[in-house]
């Protein structure tokens, strides 16, 4: 049996009805065993990305001005998700902690990455998967360059 590394976009997890899709994609094909998801985008053309929300967030934190009302978007809509698709999950306290790192100055690749981070939450609960953080396996040295030595020991 080979193994099948599936990816999915934002628009294709942009909402619980889309996250069921991706759902039977994935069990319906044994093969396919690693799931890479992207954050939720838009789910109607006049929609916000989550990953365009959180580039705001950190831009709102640099210019000294509150975001509370967007993260109240971002935290909403991932409730939501998560109420329709009927999961126990609660990821209230994460929303908190990244909140709150965002508001302590965190960079804009770390605000940007917990989209992927929340929804991959998300999808391993609802696929009964084991969460991998990418930050854990995936490592660069100082120059920002891709380390495949201490990549692959993280991995094996």
């Amino acid at each position: 049996m080979s193994i099948k590394v599936a990816k999915f976009g934002g628009t294709s997890l942009a909402s619980a009805g889309q996250f069921r899709k991706v759902q039977e994609i994935v069990t319906t094909d044994a093969e396919r065993r690693y799931v890479v998801n992207s954050a939720p985008g838009k789910r109607y053309s006049d929609d916000q990305k989550i990953t365009d929300l959180l580039y705001l967030c950190h831009d709102r934190v640099r210019q000294g001005k509150p975001f509370d009302d967007i993260f109240t978007i971002i935290t909403n809509r991932y409730l939501e998700i998560i109420h329709e698709l009927g999961l126990s999950l609660d990821l209230r306290e994460r929303l908190a902690g990244i909140k709150e790192k965002i508001a302590a100055g965190a960079t804009a690749d770390y605000a940007a990455s917990r989209g992927e981070f929340l929804g991959g939450l998300i999808l391993a609960e609802l696929l009964g998967y084991d969460f991998v953080d990418a930050a854990e396996i995936i490592f660069f040295n100082a120059n920002g360059i891709y380390d495949p030595v201490r990549t692959g020991k993280a991995v094996s």
